[in-house]
C-alpha cells in the first residue's frame, strides 16, 4: 500500500511552512528567562492567521468554514510545531471543534473563524481531558490572548486570569475566572461525535509533537555536519551518529502513527479513531521528549545555553506531552479497554 500526501496537500504544507516560519520570527525568544516575549499574538499576527483560513478550516460551511479533513489539519499542526509558533492556533481550533459538536450558534463560530473572537478550550487541572465544569480548578489551554474559555457542558464562557507558570513559553495556560456570558442553544453531542472530537484533538497534539521532533532532529543533523571538534565534524563520531539514528527512527515511527490517527478521525468509527489517537499520543509523548533531549546532547555545551533553540523544543515537547494526557494516561486507558475491566 502506498501512503502519501496529495499534490494539493503538499502545496498546502509548503504554504503553512512559509507562514509559520514568518509568524515564529515575530516572537522574541529572548536571552534569558526574564527576556522572553509573551506568546500573545499581536493584531497583525492574528490577522495573518485568520486570513490564511487556518481558524476556519475544520468548521462546516454553514459556520463559515471549509470542512477540511483531519489530515489537512494535521499538516497545519505539524508546521506550527516545527516552527514553535507562539500563537494559540491549536487551542482556538480545538475550542471551535468542541463548540461545533455542541451545536453552537453559527454567528459565534463565524466570529472565531474570522479571528474576531479568541476562545480557548478548558481542561481539567492536570490538563488530561476537556473540563465539564469550572468549579474543579479548570485551566484554559493554549489561551494566549484569548477572550474567554467556554465549557459547553455548562454553556458558560468564563473570563481568564493571568497565565500560570508553564514549561512551554510559546503557549499560555490560564485559570478560569468569573462567568462572562452564556452561550445559547448548546446541546450535548451523541457519543460517536464526542469520541471523534476527542480523537481529533489528540491527533492535533500528536502532529504538534511530530513537528517539534522533526525541528530538533533537523537542527541536530545540521549541527553535526558543520560543528568541528578534534579536526573532524562531530557527526563523524559513532556516539553522535547513534543518537541521530535513534532520533530518526523515533521521528519516522511517530509520523506513521500520526498520519494514521489523523486519517482515522474521519475514516473509522469513533471508538477505533480514538484508540488510534491514544496510541499515537502515547508514542509521540514519550518519543518527542527523547528526540529533543538527544538534540541537546548533539549540540553539547551550546545546547545548554538559553540562546540555542534546543530548550524551546524540549519545553514544547514536555508541555504537549502532558496536554490531553501523557503516555501513562493513554496506556492505562488502552489497557483497561483491552482487559474489559
Amino acid at each position: 500500500m502506498e501512503i502519501e500526501l496529495t499534490a494539493e496537500q503538499r502545496a498546502f504544507r509548503e504554504s503553512c511552512d512559509k507562514l509559520a516560519a514568518h509568524l515564529a520570527s515575530r516572537w522574541h525568544r529572548g536571552r534569558g528567562p526574564h527576556d522572553v516575549g509573551p506568546p500573545d499574538p499581536d493584531e497583525t499576527t492574528w490577522s495573518r492567521v485568520a486570513e490564511a483560513g487556518w481558524l476556519a478550516m475544520r468548521l462546516r460551511e454553514e459556520n463559515g468554514g471549509a470542512e477540511a479533513g483531519a489530515v489537512d489539519m494535521m499538516i497545519l499542526a505539524e508546521q506550527l510545531g516545527y516552527h514553535a509558533v507562539a500563537a494559540p492556533v491549536l487551542g482556538t481550533v480545538i475550542a471551535a471543534e468542541q463548540l461545533q459538536s455542541w451545536g453552537a450558534p453559527s454567528g459565534l463560530l463565524e466570529e472565531i473563524a474570522e479571528g474576531g473572537r479568541r476562545l480557548a478550550p478548558a481542561l481539567t487541572p492536570d490538563l488530561t481531558v476537556l473540563a465539564d465544569s469550572a468549579g474543579s480548578g479548570a485551566l484554559a489551554w493554549d489561551a494566549a490572548g484569548a477572550d474567554a474559555a467556554v465549557i459547553p457542558a455548562t454553556g458558560v464562557a468564563h473570563t481568564l486570569g493571568s497565565p500560570v507558570p508553564f514549561a512551554d513559553q510559546t503557549r499560555a495556560v490560564r485559570p478560569l475566572g468569573e462567568p462572562a456570558e452564556t452561550i445559547p442553544s448548546l446541546t450535548a453531542p451523541d457519543g460517536e461525535t464526542a469520541t471523534r472530537t476527542t480523537a481529533f484533538a489528540l491527533s492535533l497534539l500528536v502532529a504538534d509533537l511530530l513537528g517539534t521532533m522533526q525541528a530538533a532532529l533537523d537542527a541536530a543533523l545540521d549541527h553535526a555536519r558543520t560543528r568541528v571538534q578534534f579536526g573532524a565534524p562531530v557527526g563523524s563520531f559513532q556516539a553522535v551518529q547513534q543518537l541521530l539514528a535513534d532520533s530518526h527512527v523515533l521521528t519516522e515511527a511517530c509520523r506513521s502513527a500520526c498520519w494514521y490517527a489523523a486519517w482515522a478521525v474521519d475514516a473509522l468509527p469513533g471508538d477505533e479513531a480514538l484508540r488510534a489517537a491514544r496510541i499515537a499520543k502515547a508514542y509521540a509523548s514519550r518519543s518527542a521528549v527523547e528526540v529533543c533531549e538527544n538534540a541537546i546532547q548533539v549540540f553539547g555545551g551550546i545546547g545548554m545555553t538559553w540562546e540555542a533553540p534546543a530548550h524551546i523544543w524540549l519545553r514544547r515537547a514536555h508541555a504537549a506531552r502532558a496536554a490531553f494526557g501523557d503516555e501513562h494516561h493513554h496506556e492505562a486507558v488502552i489497557a483497561t479497554e483491552f482487559s474489559g475491566s
